[in-house]
């Protein structure tokens, strides 16, 4: 299990219309999951594998005029969330001393991002909403610090950065087709601590024994 907090960003071009404007949001908050893997030892090195889950609490707000389109001024204003997001990773580590182990990691992260706009037109008084949401895959590489603490348990601490890479999501509309579009990236830089705990085979060292 793991907790921590993330600082993200989220930076999208949106064209609704044929109206466009791009925009720039932090997207921060508490994260906290679980994890799962498989580690290797030889001499003082660790070589590993692990997955993890997370659920999110990172989210962003955003408004902006757009100017003046047919005479009327129109505004907009966003709320941008990371719902959840997870990693696959690599572990490649090293033991200075006994017991404590310092790694690198890195491998694919994915995670589910929402934008939800709403567009004034503050001359005649109306809105619209748009909502965005999409599901992407990306690369994430960190580092990180753990050490035992007796009776199989372990505790980290551990840094990470995350790139969902950049994608585009469209609202069509029956028999109009695409009314608006978002062309999105989103980044991520998270810091977390964890409890690990390490089960034996038979005595064999499948599992890292620092």
């Amino acid at each position: 299990m793991n907790v921590g907090y993330s600082w993200g960003q989220a930076k999208n071009d949106v064209n609704v219309g044929g109206v466009g404007f791009s925009e720039s949001q932090d997207v921060n908050g508490v994260i906290g999951g679980g994890q799962i893997g498989i580690n290797w030892q030889v001499a003082n090195w660790v070589f590993g594998l692990e997955s993890d889950i997370q659920a999110s609490g990172q989210k962003g707000s955003s408004s902006g005029s757009l100017g003046v389109v047919g005479g009327d001024s129109f505004a907009f204003s966003g709320d941008h969330k990371l719902d959840w997001f997870g990693t696959s990773r690599v572990r490649v580590g090293f033991l200075p001393v006994e017991n404590i182990l310092l790694y690198a990691t890195g491998g694919v992260a994915y995670g589910q991002v929402k934008s939800s706009y709403t567009i004034a037109d503050v001359t005649a008084g109306t809105s619209a909403g748009l909502d965005f949401k999409d599901t992407r895959a990306g690369w994430t590489v960190g580092a990180g610090i753990e050490g035992l603490l007796g009776g199989g348990w372990s505790a980290k601490l551990e840094y990470l950065y995350v790139d969902l890479g950049k994608n585009t999501t469209s609202v069509v509309a029956s028999g109009v087709g695409t009314i608006a579009s978002i062309d999105s990236k989103f980044t991520d830089n998270i810091v977390r601590v964890g409890l690990n705990y390490k089960f034996g085979s038979g005595g064999a060292p499948i599992m890292a024994k620092y």
